[in-house]
């Protein structure tokens, strides 16, 4: 049972961090770098509340989580005064991810807790640590095409937002593991266009096209960068 209940938390923690790294990165555009912003309209007016609904929840999430893999994983776990807050702040989740971070130097070979920590600082915004939370990840467990994804994510929003470089390097790892990932194809088409690389871009979104449906939201996202990127001028 305690199995299940740490696994649900987990699961919880990476399906809204999912759903909310735009928001917390600044209301992020399909097709943009990690940290392009929105401009104008009624959305941009918006955003302030948005974002600071988003930073409440991913504390709370963050705080349960923490709790969860922290507490169950030890006999503290059972006892009462372990169970999260029902109202935490971002002090106390400090402290919380703090502890995680201090219960893996005395056990270095916790995958699933390195990756919990790297979570839990991308959502504190803290992408140097969460960089080397993934590092630490990928060391124990291996490149996957997810984790490739994820540790160029937060390397790029560590060193200036940016995904050419090194971040760039890690999706093209990624795409040589899945070739058929949409979030490195999507990422990879970003990186090209910072560095004026326009056919580039074209051709990583354009194979996402080909791998979801052409009405999805997704499939109308990178099908409207491509035609910016297509009308912006000649292309090298």
């Amino acid at each position: 049972m305690m199995t299940f209940i740490l696994s649900a938390g987990v699961m919880l923690a990476l399906a809204l961090l999912l759903v909310l790294r735009p928001l917390l990165a600044g209301g992020k555009v399909p097709g943009g770098g990690p940290g392009q912003r929105q401009a104008g309209g009624a959305g941009a007016a918006g955003a302030g509340p948005l974002r600071g609904q988003a930073v409440l929840v991913s504390l709370m999430v963050v705080a349960l989580s923490v709790s969860l893999y922290y507490g169950l994983g030890t006999p503290r776990g059972l006892q009462p005064e372990a169970a999260p807050a029902s109202v935490v702040g971002p002090d106390q989740v400090q402290a919380m991810v703090a502890r995680l971070a201090a219960r893996l130097k005395e056990q270095p070979g916790d995958a699933a807790g390195w990756r919990m920590l790297a979570r839990s600082y991308e959502t504190l915004r803290r992408f140097d640590d969460a960089a080397e939370a993934y590092r630490q990840v990928i060391k124990l467990e291996g490149e996957t095409a997810d984790l490739l994804v994820d540790y160029s994510v937060a390397l790029g929003m560590s060193t200036g937002q940016r995904l050419s470089g090194e971040p760039q390097r890690l999706l093209e790892r990624a795409l040589a593991l899945d070739p058929n990932h949409v979030q490195a194809l999507a990422l990879l088409g970003s990186a090209a266009l910072e560095t004026g690389d326009r056919a580039g871009a074209v051709r990583a979104w354009k194979r996402i096209l080909a791998l979801v449906p052409a009405d999805s939201e997704i499939g109308r996202s990178i099908s409207a960068s491509i035609g910016k990127a297509q009308t912006a001028g000649p292309a090298r």
